[in-house]
């Protein structure tokens, strides 16, 4: 028997015990149908994707269980994500409360539907069917929700996968930091939250994994259309945003006058539809804009805080915003107690020890962003990844930088996960092509800046 399933079957003991026996058997099922569809879905190194969607699975409802029984410790009603208790859970039970079955209830979702009034119908559609099952098994809810976004989260690691593959990386390297970014940025901290982000993030990669295929498809810009629609669903202007990625495959797939001429004939149709679509929806995507503005730009940069500083200086403020906002918790320990954060407006329930995965995303995403730094200023390393870095990645890592920069003024890596991980492959790419004395220098560099970083930030809490 391999290691992970004996690693599963001791988890789910532990999980009886902690949680019950109903709801152990519900995760048991997800696993069971993910591995399932992994053999459906991915037709090529079946071996490593399924091994990846197991591996990542487990190691993520090790830290669901974990979440789960210190919330029911401490009697708390949510952990980590206030949302769950404000937004989604109440939403989903109402959906399900006033309806007799799974078609019903997401009728009863639609029934005051509006492209633009940002319900994340399409996450609540999951979550009813969540919702009902846990009912069936008389499970909590919560627990059933938090099994949602691990599903999600655990097929992130196939696209991983896949982006290495498509960038260079052999099957082994590709398995091995597919599973390290799982664990190490704030996916696997995601994945256990009720909240739409990680679903977010999973249609992103789907999205940009599209765009890396060299030849021009029609059904590839078709499956662009429909990852785009339901992402909007769980998120508009998510879904907006990757409108963008429609011109940048067309561009990538020019490679002969005849491809040229499609192409330049798609554009236009496209480009008249989504004009018309504009003109015809502007006073709702103004409103759309305004929304979002307001509930998360304005409240920031017209505070007294760090991001609201940055935010005065033009264009490297913005710059700083993104590293800011890429190594938080600082220090890494503030999300540990309600005492130790400069946002007093929650208590227990979300400043607590759980938040242990965020401390160590922190580090690797100051890791990341060094060893990026390194690379833009030396040029022996841009010359030794040039061949490396392929030409779809290098167009993303653009449309990646502008996705952050508009972003800037938000603190919250949460929604910026899709195109983090564009960053990630370009820093395996540098790690894997640095010597071992640069390795050295870079890790030395990164310890010494990265503690001076916590001392900076325990200066700014006094």
């Amino acid at each position: 028997m391999q290691m992970r399933y004996i690693v599963l079957f001791i988890l789910s003991i532990c999980g009886i015990i902690l949680i019950d026996f109903a709801s152990i058997l519900f995760a048991l099922s997800l696993f069971i149908t993910g591995s399932i569809l992994v053999k459906v879905i991915f037709k090529s190194n079946t071996k490593y994707h399924l091994k990846l969607y197991q591996v990542s699975f487990t190691i993520g409802l090790t830290y669901l269980i974990l979440c789960y029984a210190y919330m029911k410790f401490h009697n708390y009603e949510y952990l980590l994500g206030i949302d769950s208790i404000g937004a989604f859970i109440p939403k989903t039970k109402d959906c399900i409360d006033n309806s007799n079955d799974f078609f019903s209830a997401v009728a009863y979702l639609f029934k005051d539907f509006s492209f633009f009034n940002r319900d994340s119908y399409g996450y609540y559609v999951g979550a009813i069917l969540f919702g009902l099952i846990s009912k069936f098994l008389k499970i909590d809810i919560y627990f059933s929700l938090q099994l949602y976004s691990l599903v999600f989260g655990a097929f992130i690691s196939n696209l991983l996968f896949i982006l290495f593959d498509k960038n260079g990386f052999n099957f082994s390297k590709s398995y091995k930091y597919s599973i390290v970014i799982f664990v190490v940025s704030p996916i696997l901290f995601y994945s256990t939250i009720v909240a739409r982000d990680i679903h977010v993030t999973l249609l992103y990669l789907i999205a940009i994994n599209l765009t890396l295929t060299r030849k021009l498809l029609l059904k590839n810009i078709f499956y662009l259309f429909i990852v785009i629609l339901i992402c909007t669903t769980f998120r508009v202007e998510s879904g907006l945003f990757l409108l963008i990625l429609i011109p940048t495959y067309l561009i990538l797939t020019l490679q002969n006058k005849r491809q040229r001429g499609y192409v330049i004939f798609i554009s236009l149709v496209i480009g008249i539809i989504f004009l018309g679509f504009i003109i015809s929806n502007y006073d709702q995507i103004q409103s759309t804009y305004i929304a979002y503005e307001e509930t998360y730009v304005e409240g920031i940069t017209e505070g007294t805080g760090v991001i609201s500083t940055l935010q005065q200086i033009p264009i490297a403020g913005d710059f700083a915003s993104i590293v800011y906002n890429a190594i938080q918790p600082l220090p890494f320990w503030t999300r540990f107690s309600p005492e130790l954060a400069r946002d007093k407006k929650h208590g227990q329930e979300t400043y607590n020890v759980m938040n242990f995965p965020k401390s160590f995303s922190s580090f690797f995403h100051w890791f990341v962003i060094v060893n990026i730094l390194f690379w833009i200023f030396s040029k022996e390393l841009k010359r030794k990844t040039k061949d490396y870095i392929s030409k779809p990645l290098n167009y993303h890592l653009w449309i990646g930088l502008i996705f952050l920069f508009l972003q800037s003024a938000v603190i919250s890596q949460r929604r910026l996960l899709g195109y983090y991980c564009v960053f990630y492959i370009l820093f395996f790419i540098i790690y894997e092509n640095i010597s071992l004395s640069e390795k050295k220098l870079i890790n030395a560099t990164t310890i010494i800046s990265f503690v001076i970083l916590q001392i900076t930030g325990v200066l700014y809490l006094m």
